[in-house]
């Protein structure tokens, strides 16, 4: 491998993942991929995926393999499989695994089959006890991961909570872990002007909470529902905005119909324009069982908007519960209902500590693209 801080040597890196829409066009991932493929001198990305897709090599050379399995349990023997045709000819240095549960386990056969050093990604909280209780798949992904991470030689972490549970939970004192965040652009999100007024689009709402995620169980909008009803209670004009969508929508709708929430719920879908949501509600609500980061948060904070979260991800990192926004623990419902009023009551203190928090976001390294690719680059020097 390259010396460490060195960003000139030649880096060549087998990729493997699970993320099938790197293969659709304009997706932000391919995206990354192809910035990826520009940085490192070879990028070769086997992707575990069913049948369907075609292999391609993207602007900046990246390469992609989907492995296009029959079965689901082939998909790693088939990456093992691609990944030894492609290791030798294309000068492989480091095999990368953007998880530690399926691709970990591909990554790992693949070095035991090549002699490759193995680097593990963890952009989620496999360790959080909360984890493995949201069903039988993330049980077997916990009990994965936990198999592969003392066989990684080098890891890269989105947080230090993440850093915590390895640090604390595995003997790896001589793998490097490196903490670095997913990227955001916050300065974007800082400096944007919105291009419209969620209070002029909902006159009739005086309080809007706002909820940007994918619709899974994972992010309990059960819990956000809750303790929204509760609210109501006292102030009948405050309104819940969920922009996002997914598997979790049907019951999500179920829900809030029988919560007798229909009208005070918006539910807009996936939106283009995020910043004109983050820069004109009124409170940002994560409820969240388990999160590695919370990308959605960092843009909130960036926004200027008060955040009330569950303790995951970068609670207590960016988001300190009293000084840069209130934590309450996952699953708590009293907790958060408690919470959300007093941000509610009390809400000039909410835009106080909504401004110490973006501060400290904004003043955060990497705050360029270029400097996180350095960075990213950097990680693969062990």
């Amino acid at each position: 491998m390259a010396e460490p801080d060195s960003v000139n040597t030649a880096v060549m890196v087998l990729v493997i993942g699970t993320d099938t829409s790197i293969f659709q066009a304009g997706a932000e991932a391919r995206s990354r991929v192809a910035a990826y493929g520009r940085l490192f001198d070879a990028y070769q990305v086997i992707v575990m995926s069913a049948p369907g897709f075609r292999e391609e090599t993207l602007e900046g050379g990246a390469r992609l393999y989907p492995t296009n399995s029959r079965w689901f349990f082939l998909r790693p023997f088939d990456a093992v499989r691609i990944g030894r045709q492609i290791a030798r000819p294309h000068g492989i240095d480091a095999i990368s695994a953007q998880d530690p549960a399926e691709s970990g386990l591909a990554g790992w056969l693949l070095k035991r089959a090549t002699g490759l050093p193995l680097h593990i990604q963890l952009h989620a909280d496999f360790f959080s006890p909360h984890f493995r209780r949201n069903s039988w798949k993330e049980r077997l992904r916990y009990w994965l991961a936990r198999f592969m991470v003392p066989r990684g030689d080098a890891f890269r972490v989105v947080s230090q909570r993440i850093k915590r549970s390895l640090d604390s939970g595995f003997k790896i004192p001589h793998s490097p872990i490196m903490v670095l965040p997913i990227f955001v652009d916050r300065e974007r999100f800082a400096n944007a002007k919105p291009s419209f007024d969620l209070h002029q689009r909902y006159p009739e709402l005086d309080f809007i909470i706002l909820m940007v995620s994918r619709l899974v169980r994972e992010k309990n909008f059960g819990l956000a529902l809750e303790a929204f009803a509760d609210l109501l209670k006292e102030f009948p004009k405050a309104g819940l905005i969920i922009v996002g969508d997914g598997p979790e929508r049907k019951n999500l709708e179920s829900r809030i119909q029988y919560l007798e929430l229909t009208g005070r719920v918006k539910l807009e879908g996936w939106q283009s324009d995020l910043t004109s949501y983050y820069k004109t509600a009124d409170l940002y609500l994560l409820t969240s069982n388990f999160e590695g980061y919370g990308r959605s948060v960092v843009e909130a904070a960036a926004s200027g908007l008060p955040i009330l979260m569950t303790d995951v991800g970068v609670a207590g990192e960016l988001i300190r519960d009293g000084e840069t926004g209130r934590i309450v623990l996952a699953r708590d419902r009293p907790a958060l209902m408690r919470a959300l009023l007093e941000a509610r009551r009390n809400y000039p203190e909410m835009r106080r500590m909504a401004e110490k928090a973006q501060a400290e976001v904004l003043a955060l390294e990497p705050r360029t693209w270029e400097e996180y690719l350095t960075a990213y680059r950097r990680a693969f020097s062990f």
